[in-house]
């Protein structure tokens, strides 16, 4: 992996809100941003942290049926600016010809918890241009990207688009194997999604960028990097869940 990622915090509490965040601060130079972002369905759930980890705690244990494609939200780490808040020392926006490498790290506890009900995921936004997300912008925009890093495929669940045949692929510079899902809609969105269950990864985040650029996945050169989630789609359940570590340093 090109680079590394060293990054480290000491912070500690506790997100109650269905819409709550809580910057967490690397030193004085970098920070990254923990949201809860129930978006569509929220039953007390908290997330408390340490550091740059998270545990995600359901005491009421709700979900959304298999018919409804929708998680009910994605508590995330995440570096850029989204939803009005924006953190210190990441480099972003930065232009997709422009980087070099984003060495990441991401670490679960999914294999003591299962794999049936949520993802472990990176939610990366590409937009058209350089100028940072709105507080009220919920999407890349128009002429922007989405690419995701699964760790697996939940039961019953899968990535927006298909696959169609582009399973167990190569991808240079990445360890295992991928199955590739594209949605061509706009914002296009492009998932790799680890062919075997894995709890986690140290990568070079750039090594997929640069994959789905080649291979016309919806990304392009001209596209700016703008923001980079790492953390759980949840449809039901998932008491426990926890990331562990992550990290994400734009170069």
């Amino acid at each position: 992996m090109a680079g590394s990622c060293t990054d480290t915090a000491t912070a500690s509490g506790t997100v109650a809100q269905q819409f709550g965040s809580a910057q967490i601060a690397v030193g004085s130079t970098k920070s990254y941003f923990l949201q809860s972002n129930w978006w569509q369905t929220f039953a007390s759930e908290t997330e408390a942290y340490s550091g740059l980890s998270f545990t995600v705690h359901n005491p009421q244990g709700a979900s959304v049926p298999q018919t409804n494609g929708a998680p009910m939200g994605f508590p995330s780490l995440f570096i850029g600016q989204y939803a009005g808040n924006s953190t210190i020392g990441s480099n972003l926006p930065k232009q997709v010809s422009a980087l070099s490498s984003v060495p990441t790290i991401y670490k679960t506890n999914n294999s003591s918890i299962g794999t049936s009900n949520h993802n472990a995921t990176y939610d990366v936004w590409f937009t058209q241009d350089g100028t940072p997300l709105s507080p009220s912008q919920s999407t890349p925009g128009a002429g922007g990207a989405y690419l995701m890093v699964w760790m697996f495929k939940p039961t019953d669940r899968q990535p927006r688009g298909n696959d169609n045949g582009r399973t167990n692929q190569s991808i240079a510079g990445v360890s295992g194997a991928w199955d590739v899902w594209v949605d061509t809609t706009d914002p296009p969105c492009v998932s790799y999604v680890s062919s075997n269950p894995i709890d986690g990864l140290a990568f070079d985040l750039n090594d997929f960028i640069k994959d789905a650029v080649s291979k016309s996945y919806g990304l392009t050169n001209s596209m700016y990097l703008s923001i980079v989630f790492g953390g759980f789609e949840i449809w039901g359940g998932a008491d426990g869940l926890r990331l562990s570590q992550f990290c994400a340093t734009v170069n």
